[in-house]
Parts: C-alpha cells; structure tokens; sequence
C-alpha cells in the first residue's frame, strides 16, 4: 500500500514539474513570437517612391534639385528637395555626369529611386546615437558589411531594408568640410543616409549615362 502511494505521488510531482516547464515555454515563446511580428515604422514618404521628377517638382514647387559631391562612396548624388529639408528625392549618382542638365531634359522619366535623409529619420524610434548591433536590430536587419578597411567605402554601413539598398556614413565630419575615418561602430542619429530601389536606381543611372555628350 505504503509502495503504491509512493508511486502517486512520483506521478504527480513529475506531471506538475511538466505542467509548469511547458507553461514557461509557451510563454517564452508568445514573448519571443511578439517580439519578431513588431512593426517597423516606415517614413510616409516612402510612399513617393517612383514618382517622377517632373510630378514632384509640380507637388513641391519651392524645392531644387541638389548636388552632394560625397554623397555615397565616391561619387555624388543627384536628387531633389529643400536644402534644409529632412530628406531629399534621390535619383542617381556619377562622377563627370552634368547633374542639373540631365534632371532638366528627362523630368519625365527620371523616377525617385530613393531618399537622402539621416538615420534618425530612417528609424523614428531612434532615439539617441546607437552601437551597430542595436541600431541594426531596431530595424530588423542581421547582414551588414561594413567599410573598415582603407578605401573608398571606408566607415560606410551597407545593408539591405524594406528590400532597397541602404548606405550610412558612419564617418565623422570634419570642420573642413570633409569626413574623418573613426573606426568606432556606432550610427549616430544624425548619420547621413541613402537608400534606394535598386531596379528605378539603374533606370535612372543608364539613362544619366547614355546622354549624348552634347546633353551631358
């Protein structure tokens, strides 16, 4: 009798001890599913990627076309916008390309590949300068090369986010005018950014660069 009570009670103490492992688990698990189905925010003017140049200097009539000669990694970037705005429409970039003459003759078929802004702008919820790793994690990236290495990419962050093209220079401005290698891993908020449509880029790219020499 004493043996058969003995054996109850081992059944129910390992049936308990189950119980409440699978209980943790299940909830770990609810934690960890919540956490991976977080929307990121992505900026509404996202929503003008496409557009012509031409239909957004009619919806943005006091904007200019801008030239960043250190735009992305060795060249310079075309794009539209207000100078002191928090992003610019970003078209294409180049070396000897006549920018402005380019954007002026094909308006309407130059589309928005993308944006110029700052990584705080990328990501709302940045809220201070972050290390790569938390950076990359609030917005749901895990690959990234990064430019540590003498050359023209070096201190730039590359990655791919909502499927576009991201580059971020994490270098640090100097008082002249240029940038600074610091070989410090972090992304600070006001950290220039491009981030483009790979497919609208090289549109936009070809067209720039099969211009007659007389139009360039």
């Amino acid at each position: 009798m004493k043996q058969k009570v003995a054996i109850l009670l081992i059944l129910l103490i390992v049936s308990l001890t189950f119980a409440a492992c699978s209980t943790i688990t299940s909830a770990n698990q609810a934690t960890a599913d919540s956490d991976s189905s977080k929307p990121i925010s992505i900026p509404e003017f996202f929503n003008d990627l496409g557009k012509t140049l031409n239909t957004l200097k009619k919806e943005h009539p006091r904007d200019e076309i801008l030239i960043q000669n250190d735009g992305l990694p060795d060249s310079a970037t075309a794009s539209f916008g207000g100078s002191e705005g928090k992003y610019a429409y970003f078209f294409f970039d180049g070396q000897d390309t006549n920018f402005e003459d380019v954007m002026g003759k094909y308006g309407n078929q130059l589309k928005c590949s993308g944006f110029i802004t700052t990584a705080d702008v990328l990501s709302p919820e940045m809220e201070d300068d972050m290390t790569f790793s938390d950076f990359l994690s609030l917005i749901g990236v895990s690959d990234y090369e990064y430019g540590s290495k003498e050359g023209s990419i070096q201190g730039w962050l590359n990655f791919k986010y909502n499927n576009m093209v991201v580059w971020i220079n994490t270098n640090e401005a100097t008082t002249h005018g240029g940038w600074e290698f610091t070989a410090i891993e972090r992304v600070k908020k006001s950290a220039p950014v491009v981030i483009y449509d790979e497919e609208i880029y090289h549109q936009n790219y070809n067209l720039a660069n099969t211009a007659s020499p007389s139009e360039q």
